[in-house]
């Protein structure tokens, strides 16, 4: 048996419940997600893998992808309230980074969902363009992006450059 993320949504029956199915989404999205961030012991390669596992999973699967994101925003205050929790989990692995910056108090506030909006947005375009497959080459770039504000521009390319 493969990873969860290999389960696809077409596999579970969607009813056109979009509650249902965006929480099912999400939970998957959550397992492979906390598995890869918690499998490495320093915050940097932590994040760097939940983004990397996060692409794959879209890149895996598109339908779960877009209804994470292009899905939830054209479902209404309910969908967008899903998508804007999205994006909040995303933001939460983001903010230990703040420790670790000397200029950690002088970030703007909103950084890590700004950070994680921008991240699930390219994700949500990439899809919608039926470009799902190409994420996993451009993580590398979305990792520099995500890092960069707490580690400067060249620790984050050296994070980003890992495997």
């Amino acid at each position: 048996m493969g990873p969860v993320w290999q389960a696809r949504l077409s596999e579970s029956p969607r009813h056109d419940d979009f509650p249902r199915s965006f929480e099912a989404a999400f939970a998957r999205l959550q397992v492979v997600v906390e598995e890869a961030y918690v499998s490495h012991a320093e915050w940097p390669d932590q994040v760097a893998a939940a983004i990397r596992v996060a692409f794959e999973f879209a890149a895996e699967d598109p339908e779960a992808a877009n209804l994470l994101t292009n899905e939830a925003l054209a479902n209404g205050s309910d969908g967008i309230a899903r998508y804007q929790r999205l994006v909040g989990y995303a933001a939460g692995l983001l903010v230990p980074g703040r420790t670790l910056s000397s200029d950690g108090a002088l970030l703007p506030g909103s950084l890590e969902h700004s950070l994680a909006g921008g991240i699930t947005m390219l994700v949500a375009q990439r899809v919608d363009r039926g470009s799902a497959a190409e994420l996993p080459g451009i993580a590398a770039d979305a990792i520099q992006f995500a890092l960069a504000p707490y580690l400067g521009s060249e620790r984050a390319r050296q994070v980003a450059a890992a495997e």
